[in-house]
Parts: C-alpha cells; structure tokens; sequence
C-alpha cells in the first residue's frame, strides 16, 4: 500500500520521520505542503509538518509517526523491547519536544535557515538566548550519552532519531548559534548516528 509523507526533507520533524522510514527499509513518497492552505489546515491542525498518510490511516506529529511506522512495517526494531528501555526512549522523547526543540528549531534553526534567507527580520538577541538554552538542555542529554552509547541504551530508538536533525542541522550554525559546541558525549554520538545508511538516504540537499 502506499505509504506518503506529507513534508519538507528541511524539516527536522520531517527529517525524523524519514530516518525512520529508512531504518525500516519502507518505500514512501514525500510530498510536499503548504502550511497556510485550508487543505493542509484539515490534515493538521496546526499546520505542522510532518503528516503520514498509509491505506487510509492519516496520522501527525512526527513522534507518533515514527512509532506507527517502526509498529506498523516488518524490519528492524527502532524501540526498545523491554519495558525499562521503552520508558526512557520515551523520557528522551518528551525532555526533546519540551526543552530542545522549542530553542533550537523555533527559536534559531527557523530564523536562520528560514528567515533569513527570505530578508525577513528577526530579533538577533533572542537567536542567542534561544541557542543557550538549547545548548544547555543539550548538556543533559550529552550526560546520558557519556555512559551510554544511546539515548535508551545500548540500541539506537526513536529518541536518537529524533535528535539526530536538529544536532546536524546546529552543526552547520556559528558563533552564538552555534548550540552544539562543547558536548563531547554528543559528538562522539554523531559519529555514529551519522555513519548509518539511513543518514545519508535522508540528508536534505
């Protein structure tokens, strides 16, 4: 059945959606939205990216669709199996949504890739403050990845990929953007994330 997402391969969200997609080996087609359409308003209403669509079923957010498409498809597991693991992968997928994604997408990553380019203005001060508080959110999961090789253990899950867009995406940022910087833990996760196939099938161009 065919499997659609509805998205920009620049959104981070987006981006997620797919490593997942890759990670299970599913065939998909991206499509992309426009967000202030009435359309698209049904489909989400926030008008958020990214939207699934899969023989009838339509869902949103991109945690949601990530768990739908590793529960849906055969191929390798991208959550943990055992209870413990579950609530961790999910503890680092609410301390994202809630501490890092605020800052680093809407706060510098919006402004920077998206405001910019078009000449719309934008308050410098508050893309500085904005990557400080991502960066120190960040230091708490660089903690974890000090005596963990994965956000949930000894695997990658949902919450790694979920990270995964938003710290490459930072990586290409400098001076006070720069969120990434000074996270050892977290770089040496990159590493490793980013030597995964599904990595390079998804980098947006």
């Amino acid at each position: 059945m065919p499997v659609i997402l509805h998205g920009s391969p620049f959104s981070t969200f987006t981006w997620s959606a797919r490593l997942a997609l890759a990670e299970k080996g599913v065939e998909y087609t991206i499509q992309g939205v426009d967000l202030r359409s009435d359309d698209y308003g049904k489909m989400h209403p926030w008008r958020r990216m990214p939207v699934l669509d899969h023989d009838g079923f339509r869902v949103f957010e991109s945690a949601a669709v990530m768990r739908y498409v590793d529960e849906a498809f055969p191929g390798p597991a991208l959550q943990p199996a055992d209870p413990a693991g579950r609530a961790r992968m999910t503890q680092w997928l609410s301390a994202f949504a809630d501490n890092v994604a605020i800052p680093a997408v809407r706060g510098v990553l919006i402004p920077r890739y998206v405001l910019a380019p078009r000449g719309i203005p934008f308050d410098e001060a508050k893309v500085a403050v904005r990557a400080a508080e991502a960066h120190g959110s960040l230091r708490h999961f660089d903690a974890t990845l000090s005596s963990s090789p994965y956000l949930a253990g000894a695997e990658p899950s949902l919450a790694d990929w979920m990270l995964l867009p938003v710290m490459a995406s930072g990586g290409g940022l400098t001076g006070a953007d720069r969120y990434t910087d000074g996270l050892p833990a977290l770089d040496a996760w990159m590493v490793r994330m980013t030597a995964r196939p599904s990595f390079a099938a998804t980098l947006p161009h």
